[in-house]
């Protein structure tokens, strides 16, 4: 009974309808694993749908497999950029500096950072806001001297020559200088800055402070994205935009990481395959040639001939030869040897030149 449900399971795989569901089906789940969990997962997502599941149920022509992995890839890019931009349009929340040593002593010396608004054109005048806590500060003999704000198109970069972003991209930094600071008392802070250039920006604020024991300074961060330790915002742009800016990337991510794989997969079982029809054609051409179908096989037609009693064929079909080196069956138009390659050039390819062993 679980035998003819798989049956009928992959009959409907091979219809028409199952197929588009099939499709559909590895688009979900390769969408899920790229925007929820990560590209890596997709990866065997798409090997285990796109692949596993077709040569299982039946699916094994190469050029639907292939055509078919192509419609995902080109299918799941698009959704893919739009949940990202709405992810990236949705604004970010607060963020504050970590309360531990070497950073914090107790709680945070930066608290409550956050830039209003969050999406804008490029006349808008954006704002970020900060509360110090110098009281927080790791210990004694520490002076705050000055509060800087990084703006950047590449995630968490705190300088215009970042060797981990690409060239050309955009870098603006603000600087208010909060010495003699009441290291007793929270202040609040203030930046403003237009900045009038399309595009995905991040941000990152630093508190220097100057160890008057040890003769040194040292920055205290906002904790940003595990990735990159920056904040995401603002937005110059519309939606639009920002899907105009994914899209692209995505595409090449995908593949990347997603067609690369798949295609490989999929030429390796191609040629498993062509070698074992290989094997197997040399297999049957070594077994001889099948003799012709009876006629209660066949259904109709003259019976075969009888041999006399006492009497055994010893050469083979009319049309095929014998390799006069191996003895092997050699059919007309062969140049060579299919068995052990010896030059048949020249001899007759409709009498045998050597008889063949019997059988």
């Amino acid at each position: 009974m679980q035998q003819q449900r798989a049956r009928g399971l992959r009959g409907f795989v091979q219809s028409p309808v199952g197929r588009v569901l099939l499709i559909a089906l590895t688009i979900g789940v390769v969408f899920g694993a790229f925007v929820y969990a990560s590209l890596l997962l997709a990866i065997p997502a798409f090997l285990i749908f796109g692949l596993g599941i077709p040569i299982y149920a039946g699916i094994k022509r190469p050029r639907y497999v292939a055509l078919a992995g192509l419609v995902v890839i080109l299918a799941v890019s698009p959704l893919v950029s739009l949940a990202l931009t709405d992810e990236i349009m949705t604004p970010s929340g607060i963020a504050t500096s970590s309360p531990s040593l070497p950073d914090g002593n107790g709680g945070s010396v930066l608290q409550s950072a956050q830039v209003t608004p969050f999406n804008g054109d490029t006349s808008t005048n954006f704002t970020w806001t900060v509360t110090v806590y110098p009281q927080y500060l790791a210990n004694t003999g520490l002076e705050p001297r000055f509060l800087h704000l990084y703006l950047s198109t590449c995630p968490g970069a705190t300088s215009a020559n970042e060797s981990g972003c690409n060239a050309g991209y955009l870098f603006k930094e603000l600087t208010i200088n909060v010495t003699g600071l009441n290291l007793s008392k929270a202040q609040n802070f203030t930046f403003r800055w237009t900045l009038g250039v399309t595009g995905i920006w991040d941000w990152q604020m630093s508190l220097e402070v100057n160890n008057t024991t040890a003769k040194n300074e040292y920055f205290v961060y906002l904790v940003g994205d595990p990735n990159y330790d920056a904040i995401e915002g603002p937005v110059v742009g519309t939606s639009a935009m920002v899907f105009e800016q994914l899209l692209p990337t995505i595409y090449l991510d995908a593949f990347l990481f997603l067609g690369i794989p798949f295609y490989f997969v999929l030429l390796l079982y191609m040629y498993l395959k062509n070698r074992e029809k290989r094997r197997k054609e040399i297999r049957n051409r070594a077994a001889g040639p099948i003799p012709p179908t009876s006629a209660a096989g066949s259904g109709g037609g003259q019976p075969p001939t009888p041999v006399p009693s006492g009497e055994q064929t010893t050469g083979p079909p009319p049309g095929e030869s014998a390799c006069p080196n191996c003895g092997a069956v050699i059919y007309p138009a062969e140049s060579k040897c299919w068995k052990c390659g010896a030059d048949l050039k020249g001899s007759p390819s409709s009498v045998p030149s050597k008889p063949l062993p019997p059988g």
